[in-house]
């Protein structure tokens, strides 16, 4: 059955003088990633798909001059959009792939710019695109497509892929740089940070790849069988918990009460875009009662004179409550804990949180319910 497939695969490749690569052709091959990316947020980054960055062009003032700028991060697979100045209609690319798996396994370098990065893509030349990926194991190879046969022509062994070559050797794709060019600062019309993500620098151990791309189960392609492959379901709930990973939690004791400690261990600020807002939840549970403390917020509100406001508008940070990269917080806790206690220490996650929502006009959305993405128990 699987020599049939990979024929037909063959078979489609050699009947075709130039492929157009697509994320249904992607498809194919990595059905396990397709999945994953398709219920990811930059499948979902468009105006159509996004209820959130709807509601966010929908209140900008560029909206009246049709002049979506935007485009570069969210829509970049859209060609035609990205060189108009309009706003997008919709159609297939911006519903399917705005940004397209295509896109992204280009990125060749990154430019660093004060406003905002820019991505490099590789210049395809040739019928054959070339596309970055990492692998550790095999890093510097380039892989072409290769088939060969053995056993009198009745097995065939195969090498790379039937649509594209391979390129292992990118260093950006080794130290998670690929995604700076999107999420590491964008800047607004008063040359303020609204997102800014607090990279610590010169860490090789902990990239955007390994944290939010860990390997999992399940094989990265149908061609050849692997144990694992990257996660591509970046965004969603389950990725966040995946990240959530970094962040530890732990609990000291005495007479008076006691403290949770937050350690970031990543290598990035948490919590750090405006519109989000994390809220850590500490209940006792004592006797079958459940006691809650008073919760504390971890979110980078930003503003003008002191107040919050829009993005387009912000020119200052009014409160930042976030952890930077491998900072550790404490909060306390005047409540004498008794033998038999248990303290449970939560972390509830908003994309979009209840004011700015609010103001957007997507208050009681999906987007502004708040999910517990890690939770912990000590038990007296």
């Amino acid at each position: 059955m699987r020599l049939l497939m990979l024929f037909v695969l063959l078979s489609g490749y050699t009947l075709s003088a130039k492929i157009n690569l697509q994320n249904t052709t992607c498809k194919r091959c990595h059905p396990i990633i397709y999945k994953e990316y398709y219920n990811s947020l930059h499948r979902k980054a468009s105006l159509y798909e996004d209820p959130v960055h709807d509601a966010v062009w929908q209140k900008h003032p560029l909206k009246k001059k049709q002049n979506y700028t935007c485009k570069k991060c969210h829509t970049p697979s859209d060609t035609e959009l990205m060189q108009q100045k309009t706003v997008p209609s919709d159609t297939p690319v911006q519903r399917e792939e705005p940004i397209s798996c295509i896109y992204c396994h280009s990125i060749e370098s990154i430019e660093q710019h004060p406003k905002a990065n820019q991505n490099i893509l590789h210049e395809q030349k040739g019928e054959r695109p070339t596309l970055y990926s990492a692998d550790k194991a095999r890093r510097g190879e380039k892989i072409t497509f290769k088939e060969e046969r053995g056993f009198m022509g009745l097995s065939t062994k195969v090498t790379g892929s039937p649509y594209h070559d391979i390129d292992l050797g990118n260093k950006i794709w080794y130290s998670g740089e690929v995604c700076l060019g999107c999420h590491d600062h964008k800047q607004n019309a008063a040359h303020f940070n609204v997102c800014e993500i607090g990279l610590k620098k010169g860490d090789t151990k902990h990239t955007c790849i390994s944290c939010h791309m860990p390997q999992v189960q399940g094989s990265a392609t149908t061609i050849k069988e692997t144990r694992t492959h990257a996660y591509h379901g970046i965004g969603t709930l389950h990725g966040i918990k995946e990240v959530m990973k970094w962040l530890k939690i732990d609990m000291q004791k005495d007479q008076q009460g006691f403290s949770v400690t937050l350690h970031n261990q990543s290598n990035h600020t948490l919590f750090m875009h405006p519109l989000r807002m994390a809220r850590l939840l500490v209940t006792i549970y004592r006797n079958g009662k459940a006691l809650p403390q008073p919760s504390q917020t971890l979110q980078r509100v930003i503003g003008k004179a002191g107040k919050p406001s829009s993005p387009w508008l912000a020119d200052s940070v009014v409160k930042n409550s976030t952890l930077k990269a491998d900072e550790r917080k404490s909060y306390r806790y005047d409540m004498p804990l008794q033998k038999g206690d248990i303290v449970e220490v939560a972390i509830g996650y908003y994309r979009v949180n209840p004011k700015a929502a609010k103001m957007l006009g997507i208050a009681n959305t999906p987007a502004t319910k708040m999910e517990i993405v890690k939770k912990q128990r000590f038990q007296e």
